[in-house]
């Protein structure tokens, strides 16, 4: 008996140590192991598309049915990347040598070691933000090797981006919303295969960041939204309104014309090569025209007339906006406390100029048209001026630049604009929206100040300085704080922030599991609201992870805005709009403050006198 178990034992570290592989239709997909000690096991590069070119090119994507070439795909290297057409952060994050193609409708996947057929794990789908113009699955920061060593299944899915992604010109036959439609069609695939690598196609959330938050609120607006996922996360984005059909179609000529086409020519804007593409981008001067574009984009606030390329109501895909349609299944709406810290910094380090009133009434006017003085009214900067104060106090540097106070109050009142009206208020709406239709909500806070942050450096900025920058969250979510995203790894993270990450990854497996984000370890409240009292119950991620009352202070008064500017854009086109009030009729009555919660760290002083160095003095 002994020489017989002696015989096997060879065979069965052979099964162990051989590469793992999942057999689904298209054929037997051999995947690769995590390394650095990890168990969990990856399958890279899965195409679930047909590759979208040349006549498949601006159309929706061609589900992918054939069989794997000899019966088999090697699953284990890094998706091409989906073109790029900004490098605001892409370089710095992606760190990788991974190519970028039109063939990029590929899916990346990350289990646990022992996951079976059975296993019926939850499963975690990912929606990587970049201003719906740049992002991959390439990326580092979302590597799932720790997400899958704690029990569950990761999922991260490509889908096009810029004008591949959301062009729209009917009279060419293009009707626009193909990135949101690569993402249902990668969600299609989950529901279909994914038992295949032990997860449960009925225990599925979709999560998303940034655009990719903005993506999966649409995502969850949709009628099929509860027959593919459980829940959704909102990270830092969702609750606001799509663009509008008409500008969409401005922006689909505007680009037909600079690729010297006509703008019903299907024909030769599907013969343009990348190289063509990437010319005429940044070529397109209506693209930097119009509401919504300031600060040479840095500074720049999306509505429904932007000038971009973006997903719209085109009456099929998008059958009605979010804004007004709600998201269908459970959600959670979160947003980091020093968002457009990031974008104020790279405006400053970049535009060598002091800012003014008059540039601070410049701002406003380009990003918000005929509502601009109310949002002045609510966010003047004279609300900023002991902030402003206390970094004067922290840092003789800024007198050196040209700085004064009147100055720093204007960046600052910048800074919480676009915090609010991008990130924290349209979180606020979509959950008292869902709330109304009495869809089950979360909300969140993060506002921990990483000891490494993943944005290690922009034009000299290291967000880390700050709390609840924006993309801080990541790190966190993925439990990826081990940094090997970093150059030369130079930084560690401390113990209390591995576990705040494990909280988090926890909390984000439980929404997986039961459309409801609450651990054994963490009751998490449900949003709620009460008249004019907008504050509400919900987690706090700081130094550890808490119940606590997140404040939404002053968030009604987007509602006004978003209608004066949902009103001025039709006005523009010609179409009237019906102004609706959404959850409240009326901006609160008390007058917002939202310089309280702005850089409070006396750190965060110190490090903007030194990232400010780079101005030049007038």
């Amino acid at each position: 008996m002994k020489l017989a178990l002696t015989a096997l034992l060879p065979a069965f570290a052979a099964a162990v140590s051989s590469p793992p592989s999942v057999t689904i239709d298209a054929g037997t997909v051999q995947g690769g192991r995590c390394e650095e000690g990890q168990n969990a096991v990856f399958y890279k590069a899965i195409p679930f598309a047909e590759p979208p070119v040349n006549e498949l090119r601006f159309e929706p994507p061609k589900a992918y049915k054939k069989q794997y070439s000899q019966g088999k795909l090697d699953a284990t290297t890094s998706a091409p990347t989906c073109i790029q057409f900004t490098d605001d952060f892409t370089e710095q994050k992606l760190n990788t040598s991974a190519l970028s193609s039109e063939d990029c409708l590929y899916l990346d996947i990350w289990a646990p070691p022992s996951a079976t057929k059975d296993s019926k794990l939850p499963v975690k789908v990912w929606v990587y933000g970049g201003s719906e113009t740049e992002g991959s699955i390439s990326d580092p920061l979302y590597d799932g090797c720790n997400t899958a060593e704690a029990g569950s299944i990761l999922v991260s899915v490509n889908y096009r981006l810029g004008p591949l992604g959301f062009m729209a010109l009917e009279t060419a036959g293009i009707y626009g919303n193909q990135g949101i439609q690569d993402l249902v069609l990668g969600l299609e695939w989950v529901r279909d295969n994914i038992a295949a690598f032990g997860g449960d196609p009925k225990k599925v959330l979709l999560f998303g960041q940034s655009a990719g938050a903005e993506n999966v609120y649409i995502i969850g607006s949709l009628p099929q939204a509860p027959s593919l996922i459980n829940g959704i996360i909102a990270e830092s984005g969702g609750g606001r309104s799509v663009s509008s059909n008409s500008t969409q179609q401005k922006v689909g000529a505007s680009f037909a014309q600079t690729l010297k086409c006509s703008s019903s020519d299907k024909a030769c804007l599907q013969s343009r090569t990348v190289s063509d593409l990437y010319a005429a981008y940044p070529a397109d001067t209506f693209l930097t025209r119009g509401i919504g574009y300031y600060g040479g984009g840095s500074l720049s606030i999306l509505s429904q007339g932007t000038h971009n390329f973006y997903p719209y109501v085109d009456g099929n895909v998008i059958a009605e906006d979010p804004y007004k349609r709600g998201v269908q299944v459970p959600t959670v709406f979160g947003s980091n406390s020093n968002e457009a810290i990031v974008y104020t910094l790279q405006w400053a380090s970049q535009s060598n100029q002091i800012p003014t009133t008059s540039m601070y009434k410049d701002f406003l006017r380009h990003n918000f048209g005929n509502a601009a003085s109310l949002v002045g009214n609510a966010y003047l900067p004279s609300l900023f001026e002991s902030e402003a104060k206390a970094i004067f106090a922290a840092s003789s540097q800024f007198a050196q630049i040209g700085y004064n106070t009147t100055a720093l109050e204007v960046l600052l009142a910048m800074t919480q604009v676009i915090t609010d009206s991008t990130y924290r208020c349209p979180a606020w709406y979509g959950a008292a929206q869902a709330t109304r239709k009495n869809i089950p909500t979360w909300t969140y806070e993060f506002s921990h100040s990483p000891t490494c942050a993943w944005l290690y450096t922009m034009d000299g900025t290291d967000v880390g300085f700050f709390s609840g920058a924006h993309t801080a969250e990541i790190p966190f979510v993925f439990g990826n704080l081990d940094n090997s995203y970093l150059p030369n790894r130079t930084c560690n993270s401390t113990s209390l922030e591995w576990h705040l990450g494990s909280q988090m990854m926890d909390l984000w497996t439980a929404m997986a599991e039961n459309a409801e984000p609450s651990t054994k370890e963490i009751e998490w409240p449900r949003f709620q609201t009460q008249g004019k009292n907008l504050s509400t119950p919900g987690l706090i991620f700081e130094n550890s992870t808490v119940s606590g009352t997140i404040d939404y202070t002053g968030c009604d008064l987007w509602i006004q805005v978003n209608a004066m500017l949902s009103t001025s854009n039709a006005t523009a086109s010609g179409t009237p709009t019906t102004v609706t009030s959404g959850p409240t009729s009326s901006p609160s009555s008390t007058q917002f403050n939202g310089a309280t919660t702005l850089l409070s760290k006396t750190e965060g002083y110190l490090a903007l006198s030194v990232l400010l160095m780079g101005l030049s003095a007038l």
